[in-house]
């Protein structure tokens, strides 16, 4: 079951295709934060989501900021990547999903600053809050792929193996790529250039 809460006058993100059931007056398993929410996670608790980013797939013991951002320095240290995703799955004592419909900064400290607190701010109270509870993790994915929509399928070409780098300088360079490939017997699908060749 999804569960929506507004707060403020959300900008139309058009991030939502689907419905949703009740507007909930307040936030189950949440605690009502002024800049956002918290959560009393359970030692067993574990955090899922956020998209492509750095660390595991258990998100706990850091801090993610939700924001679309190009440092091309992709380390440990960092806390969010291109892209901002602002779903999350708690499995644990309670088993929820979390999606902020939000444009803007959302940072989630999963245990970071306080081990047994999950913290999510929101750079301003102007989104659409959703809880989502389902019968299995799984049950909680597919119920947020409804709300959102479907995932873009890339050509079967996508899944083979690519070569990419940034900055080529021309097209011989890339053919002699494509010819090495050839001639190392090696398979090569695609030759990905990357920015630098507009620049």
């Amino acid at each position: 079951m999804i569960y929506k809460k507004r707060y403020g006058q959300p900008f139309d993100t058009e991030s939502v295709v689907g419905s949703f059931l009740p507007m909930l007056e307040t936030i189950p398993y949440l605690t009502k934060e002024p800049d956002g929410f918290s959560y009393a996670m359970e030692p067993q608790d574990v955090l899922y989501g956020l998209g492509e980013n750095v660390r595991g797939i258990n998100k706990r013991g850091w801090v993610y900021e939700s924001k679309c951002s190009d440092d091309g320095n992709h380390t440990e240290g960092k806390s969010s990547l291109y892209g901002a995703y602002n779903f999350m799955i708690v499995s644990g004592k309670d088993t929820f999903g979390v999606f902020i419909d939000y444009p803007g900064k959302v940072t989630f400290d999963c245990g970071y600053t306080d081990m047994d607190t999950l913290r999510i701010t929101v750079a301003e109270e102007n989104y659409d809050f959703y809880i989502i509870e389902g019968e299995s993790l799984t049950d909680i994915v597919h119920q947020f792929r409804q709300l959102v929509g479907r995932s873009y399928i890339p050509p079967k070409w996508a899944f083979g193996n690519a070569q990419s780098r940034w900055s080529y300088m021309n097209e011989d360079e890339v053919r002699e790529v494509v010819a090495n490939y050839r001639a190392n017997n090696m398979p090569l699908d695609a030759v990905v250039l990357d920015i630098d060749y507009i620049a």
